[in-house]
């Protein structure tokens, strides 16, 4: 009993230990928040030696070219697009794989899995200069969507198949004795059934949208089709003269970054049971 209570302890001082760690980073950037302009600048302090965190938030959003309703909304468009279009067109790929069969499937999944290993980067070039010859690079965020549409995702391919596994296909016979189609079929039992899984890419997608900055960097130019990403740029290279040393405001970066954390924070919450319920379900699954 107590060698278990003394292994019980250690576990929580690991525990502890390991969120102090994860923790620190959120816990600087607000600290950089309160901090003033010379302080967040040049000196790296766990403690603001004055609170100037009002200042900072009013600098931030009156500032003329940070319209975070805006990019909030641009974000939001593109968001929609691809989260959706993967959902749809990558759901449909792992109902193919688990519910068909055919010559070489296992193979196929096989090829489609090693194609993770490919860098995404190795596409940039060839990719940019299409969009760009066809004149599609800021024409509706056209390259930052246009590929979920296509099952481009293959780990979403491999969650939505792991997932699909464990359920009964007696309710598909069932189904088609009804009359229903195989199309049908996903959408009145597949889809329901795996509302989990469902959150989980919307999650995913919505924080991927959010974070992304090579696409919006590469793509977008127009200061109104800015994404969340790149509006927090905007303050990094607020004092930028033209040469390779200048300050970075990192004060109002922090603010700009803690604003557009916040809607990332509300959604995760009212989606972290739908997203560990996934989780344990490809787990248990697979």
């Amino acid at each position: 009993m107590r060698e278990q209570r003394r292994h019980m302890i250690w576990t929580y001082v690991l525990l502890v230990i390991f969120a102090v760690v994860a923790l620190l980073p959120l816990y600087y950037l607000v600290i950089t928040s309160m901090k003033g302009l010379e302080e967040a600048s040049t000196r790296a302090t766990f403690w603001p030696e004055s609170f100037h965190l009002f200042q900072n938030i009013s600098f931030v959003l009156k500032y003329p070219d940070y319209q975070v309703g805006r990019f909030f909304i641009n974000t939001m468009i593109v968001f929609i697009l691809k989260a959706s279009g993967t959902a749809l067109s990558c759901s449909l790929a792992a109902y193919g794989f688990t519910r068909f069969r055919f010559p070489g499937k296992n193979i196929i999944f096989i090829v489609l899995l090693s194609a993770v290993m490919i860098p995404s980067e190795l596409l940039g070039v060839p990719i940019f200069e299409f969009m760009v010859n066809a004149g599609l690079r800021e024409a509706f965020w056209f390259p930052l969507w246009i590929g979920a549409w296509f099952a481009t995702d293959i780990f979403v391919i491999f969650l939505f198949r792991q997932f699909f596994k464990g359920i009964p296909s007696e309710l598909f016979d069932a189904a088609k004795m009804d009359g229903c189609s195989e199309l049908q079929a996903f959408f009145k039992i597949m889809v329901p059934l795996s509302k989990p899984v469902f959150v989980t890419v919307l999650l995913l997608y919505f924080v991927g949208t959010y974070n992304d900055l090579y696409g919006p960097a590469v793509y977008i130019i127009s200061q109104e089709n800015f994404l969340m990403a790149q509006s927090i740029n905007m303050f990094e290279t607020l004092y930028k003269t033209g040469s390779s040393s200048y300050i970075v405001p990192w004060n109002y970066v922090s603010v700009a970054t803690m604003i557009g954390m916040i809607p990332v924070f509300f959604i995760f919450s009212a989606a972290q049971k739908q997203f560990v319920e996934s989780v344990a379900g490809v787990g248990l699954k697979g």
